[in-house]
């Protein structure tokens, strides 16, 4: 995968950040029309509410804040990463919560030094090139603390691809309001193969939840 795609694919973010909750304004507002895909967004929400109470929370790719806000509810410090500024600034008004430490970090090139007791990731999963895929779990697996657990949520392999097709099964174009065309990585994973990674890197059994649109991962460490 060379560099100058994730690269556009994060320029692509940076400029998208003002539009971002617009786009998903459909499917992750609770008053929005029952129709499947914000039944499973749903889904994934009471998932991770019920959880209960958690210690020290890390977020990837928090973007504009949607799944932080749920993580606020549960955390007792919360960590939000993304390579983004302009969505953590976008992230930080929105929340204006003291307890909220924002990192402004290149997932590609993160290495955790520290462990949290959950740390989660939304919809970005699906941007980790596959040739990438194990250094990213295995970073993932290294910022979880022994008992700690790992939380997913993304778009499955073989659903209704509610982001559009992608091309050579990795790729996608996509364009802002303004008309400038970014290219990006978009990977349909299977849920029960990444459980199956995770339990390779010293997780418990998966619980896997979802349909067609949407599908929630939620595993322990050992």
């Amino acid at each position: 995968m060379h560099d100058d795609l994730l690269h556009e694919q994060l320029n692509y973010y940076r400029a998208r950040a003002a539009e971002y909750d617009e786009s998903l304004q459909s499917v992750g507002d609770p008053g929005a029309a029952e129709s499947a895909e914000a039944r499973e967004w749903q889904e994934a929400v009471r998932a991770l509410r019920g959880l209960g109470p958690q210690g020290r929370v890390l977020e990837l790719a928090g973007g504009t804040g949607i799944w932080t806000e749920e993580l606020a509810r549960i955390a007792g410090e919360l960590t939000v990463l993304d390579g983004a500024p302009e969505m953590l600034a976008l992230n930080r008004a929105k929340l204006g919560d003291a307890r909220i430490t924002y990192q402004t970090a290149d997932l590609f090139a993160w290495e955790p030094t520290e462990r949290y007791d959950l740390v989660f990731f939304a919809f970005w999963l699906s941007h980790v090139p596959p040739e990438r895929l194990d250094a990213f779990l295995d970073n993932v697996e290294r910022a979880v603390a022994p008992g700690g657990r790992v939380f997913v949520v993304d778009e499955p392999a073989g659903g209704s691809e509610v982001s559009g097709p992608n091309a050579a099964g990795m790729y996608q174009q996509r364009t802002l309001r303004d008309g400038r065309a970014f290219s990006i990585v978009k990977v349909y994973y299977d849920p029960t193969e990444i459980g199956r990674q995770l339990e390779q890197r010293g997780f418990a059994p998966s619980a896997i939840g979802g349909g067609a649109h949407f599908f929630h991962l939620s595993s322990q460490r050992r």
